[in-house]
């Protein structure tokens, strides 16, 4: 889990020139800001991409899948 400290340093908001923004200080060394007038998030383009992502494993059509060697058990 991800823990940050929010503060407000005045930061501008890129989208509308704010500065009510707040900045999201993570322990792990990456940064967010936040805007209290337009909603801005600086991670909603990643949050967007994640939740498009269905996390399926794509395979070729031609792939041939190696068949499974059976063996007789021996105890």
């Amino acid at each position: 889990m991800y823990d940050a400290e929010g503060s407000f340093d005045g930061v501008p908001c890129p989208e509308c020139g704010s500065d009510r923004t707040i900045s999201w200080h993570f322990a792990e060394g990456f940064d967010e800001l936040e805007c209290r007038t337009c909603g801005y998030q600086s991670d909603a383009v990643a949050m967007a991409e994640l939740e498009r992502a269905s996390g399926d494993v794509l395979k070729r059509d031609d792939e041939v899948e190696a068949p499974t060697p059976k063996r007789p058990l021996r105890a």
